[in-house]
């Protein structure tokens, strides 16, 4: 292994801990937020959020992006204990 390619690996680790460390919770933010919608409070002063069909369609994507990575990466991290006792190759990394 020389410099440039333990230099690339750094680079590629560091990029993917950047957008799951801090992606991943930025875009968790974004989704409440979208799933509330702006606050009007009432002559009584209570508070209500309305949020648009729109707003909770992109807080659900959101959400499922989410969803999407954390299972991923449970499959990724588990992926040899599933290819050795139910012999499914996840990601095509087993050989």
């Amino acid at each position: 292994m020389n410099l440039s390619t333990l230099f690339g690996s750094l680079v590629d680790v560091t990029l993917v801990g950047i957008l799951l460390g801090a992606g991943l919770p930025a875009l968790f933010a974004l989704g409440i937020r979208l799933a509330h919608g702006p606050s009007v409070v009432t002559a009584d002063g209570a508070v209500t959020h309305h949020a648009s069909p729109l707003g909770k369609t992109a807080a659900a994507l959101c959400f499922g992006i989410i969803i999407f990575a954390v299972v991923v990466g449970i499959l990724w991290v588990t992926k040899s204990t599933i290819h050795q006792y139910f012999a499914w190759d996840v990601f095509g990394t087993e050989a």
